[in-house]
């Protein structure tokens, strides 16, 4: 009879495997469930159930399967690996850095494990640390574009933006065609005061990605710093076509438009800012020195002066 029951449980099991493989994580998770019914000391059934529920979004319930399969098999790193993905998307990023240290504790040598431990590690604010996991995944895996990309930002919030920029050209020399490395070497150049080369980069990650909204957002933004303000709204209106209320892009061209003292369109562009966030613009505007050439103007002293919802 055991060992009908295990055979069964491996059929349902195999059948698991391919549903999610397929992506079809309920069909999945009704199957392991089976697998499980009939040998309920499966570590790999409970490992794959809690995949299949991670990707379902379903966390808590994810961690508890993990949690069983660890009482079967501690040594499983990467069901202690995944256990921390869930508790970071759960935003326990301390107890995920303490699983992935426990999935290192039987794998040291894995560069995913020790890159979404450096990503954990920026979670938490500990950008140093972050860099040292980062560097160890590129040591183990010198074209691992994610981890140079990674280290970039992770030095990008340190403000050594020069490094920054060398890690994502190293990301980018890997990966030619990657948006996101493209885009945050442009941030930090224009952080970093390099207005022009930030620009070239953010032409080259909406070439790659014409509809990628931060890349508009941030050119826009480093045209402000070169006081081109025509160029920065134009790069505004191609971010709010694909972002429409976005109130940030809206305040931005609102500040342009005062700044070149186009009253009616900062006045308009201000009103749907508001609209979208009036805590924030009531209280901001009043002092903010971009709109000095409007102050006195009586639209925009109604404007301030609504009540704040």
């Amino acid at each position: 009879m055991k060992i009908i029951l295990n055979l069964e449980a491996e059929l349902y099991f195999q059948q698991g495997l391919r549903q999610n493989k397929a992506e079809k994580f309920s069909e999945a998770i009704a199957n392991f469930d089976k697998a499980l019914k009939c040998k309920s000391d499966y570590p790999e059934a409970l490992s794959q159930k809690g995949f299949a529920l991670g990707c379902l979004g379903r966390h808590m319930d994810a961690i508890a399967c993990f949690d069983l399969t660890l009482l079967l098999r501690a040594d499983a790193c990467w069901v202690w690996h995944n256990r921390a993905i869930a508790l970071g998307k759960l935003e326990r990023h301390d107890e995920a850095l303490n699983s992935f240290d426990r999935a290192l504790e039987f794998n040291f040598n894995s560069p995913t494990i020790w890159h979404n431990r450096g990503i954990t590690l920026c979670d938490l604010g500990h950008y140093e640390k972050a860099i040292i996991s980062f560097e160890r995944t590129i040591n183990l895996q010198p074209d691992a574009y994610w981890a140079w990309n990674n280290k970039g930002n992770a030095l990008k919030q340190l403000g050594r933006y020069e490094e920054a920029v060398n890690s994502y050209d190293r990301a980018i020399e890997f990966d030619p065609n990657n948006v996101m490395a493209w885009h945050n070497r442009g941030a930090s150049l224009s952080n970093w005061g390099r207005y022009e080369k930030a620009i070239v980069s953010f032409d080259r990650a909406l070439a790659i990605q014409p509809d990628y909204y931060k890349a508009w957002l941030h050119k826009g933004i480093t045209w402000e710093k070169l006081q081109h303000y025509s160029e920065a709204i134009a790069s505004y209106n191609r971010a709010l076509q694909l972002q429409p209320n976005d109130h940030v892009i809206l305040y931005n061209k609102a500040r342009c438009y005062a700044l070149q003292n186009n009253i009616e369109a900062a006045i308009e562009n201000l009103q749907q800012a508001i609209i979208l966030c009036p805590e924030q613009y009531l209280q901001m505007i009043p002092t903010h020195s971009d709109f000095d050439k409007i102050r006195e103007d009586g639209r925009f002293q109604a404007l301030i002066q609504q009540p704040n919802h």
